[in-house]
């Protein structure tokens, strides 16, 4: 869930008592049996994935969006907001983000906000906080933010807005990152310790314990990456969520997928065992730190074609003249066998041949905590872990978010935001 379209120290606490605990109605001493709507999420994962990058688009999706944008934004410019109100300035806020007629969405969407309805007012705070993301005016967004933040209630589409404008600004490298997840932590914290989902208050969306929990450790993280002490939010969140007395199966995936990258950060980077290396001849069976060298490896699912297409700008900016040199490996998370008969597993992956790539288990996901693709893990030269998670499709360009990561890291820390 994102209400945005924008385009993620010390070992954590033991998992309290109430996160291996049965659903209910389940009887104690047996495994906790699924939800059938987690193993939905879980299913449709891969095509969400899929479809949330522009890359993996046919020719003729592009094609059909880019006819629509093209319609949404001449309809913008033919329109006059002072001629609607209510719903229909609203629908027109969100027509001109469609056709990312970024100023006009803006006035808009603050038009609206200044009408005093309250219907789509979370929303509408959204809508302009994209406007001014993707017009490049960040202080303003983290303004637009941190008002949004203080005058409505904190329901699901704050929550979501916040999460997404603090995701970004990592990404960018911006200090404001910190800074506006340290005024979301109190509210968050408020809404883990009541035990529940955090719905929206004029809308569907929810977002569920795991979720809250995993947007909370995300403090910890910004707080780790400025070197600040990260134990008291870590704390704080795993006393909230000791009062759940029902966690769901997937929300419990997510509180362990949080703690196990927390877990790792800071930690010696560590040895990985492959199925089967792709290069002809074999490389090694297994893959670990290079002395004297920061190390980047890509993780990601055998289906996610958006990843494969960023080997290449990965080992292109390992190899950059005159740039920090790092060592580079694709871990390929392999989802089918090499039966008789079946495609050889070289020839299906023949567009990564001669790339320092190695199947890996399934199974690798946990060890690193990895839930989003593509995930990276990228240790200093001493190999520790400095940086862990998913990133956005540009971040192997030059100067982007892992060339600052490995240039700000010389000696073992990072500060990601000052």
């Amino acid at each position: 869930m994102s209400t945005l379209c924008f385009g993620q120290a010390s070992q954590p606490s033991a998992e309290p008592q109430s996160a291996t605990q049965q659903p209910t109605g389940q009887p104690a001493g047996q495994p906790a049996k699924p939800h059938p709507g987690d193993l939905y999420k879980q299913a449709m994962q891969p095509l969400e994935i899929v479809r949330s990058s522009l890359d993996n688009w046919s020719d003729a999706e592009l094609a059909a969006l880019t006819e629509g944008m093209h319609q949404a934004r001449q309809e913008c410019g033919e329109s006059k907001s002072e001629d609607y109100t209510g719903d229909d300035l609203y629908d027109l806020a969100r027509l001109c983000a469609l056709g990312q007629d970024w100023n006009s969405t803006l006035t808009i969407a603050q038009k609206y906000l200044a009408s005093g309805e309250t219907a789509h007012r979370a929303r509408a705070y959204a809508t302009a906080v994209n406007a001014l993301v993707q017009m490049r005016n960040l202080d303003q967004a983290v303004k637009v933010t941190e008002e949004m933040l203080r005058v409505l209630p904190f329901d699901a589409v704050v929550a979501e807005t916040c999460g997404s404008v603090i995701n970004y600004l990592q990404l960018a490298l911006d200090p404001n990152a910190l800074k506006l997840a340290l005024e979301l932590r109190p509210p968050l914290l408020d809404a883990l310790n009541k035990a529940t989902s955090l719905v929206e208050t004029n809308g569907n969306d929810a977002l569920g314990i795991g979720d809250l929990y995993e947007e909370g450790m995300q403090i910890a993280f910004l707080q780790s990456y400025a070197g600040k002490d990260s134990a008291p939010t870590v704390a704080e969140l795993k006393a909230a969520l000791s009062k759940s007395t029902t966690i769901t199966s997937g929300d419990q995936k997510l509180i362990e997928a949080a703690d196990a990258r927390y877990g790792m950060l800071g930690a010696g980077l560590i040895d990985v065992p492959g199925i089967k290396p792709l290069t002809k001849p074999p490389a090694k069976a297994s893959i670990g730190p290079v002395e004297g060298l920061p190390s980047v490896w890509i993780l990601f699912p055998q289906w996610c074609p958006q990843c494969r297409k960023m080997m290449k700008p990965m080992i292109a900016l390992a190899h950059q003249p005159g740039a920090v040199k790092f060592s580079v490996y694709g871990l390929i998370m392999q989802d089918t066998h090499e039966d008789a008969g079946s495609t050889p597993l070289v020839d299906q992956f023949a567009d990564l041949r001669g790339m320092p790539v190695l199947l890996i288990p399934p199974s690798t996901a946990q060890i690193f905590g990895a839930t989003k693709y593509p995930f990276v893990v990228v240790a200093d030269k001493t190999a520790k872990i400095c940086y862990l998670g998913p990133i956005s499709s540009n971040a192997f360009e030059p100067h982007g978010l892992i060339e600052e990561i490995i240039r700000r890291s010389p000696s073992g820390k990072i500060l990601l935001v000052q």
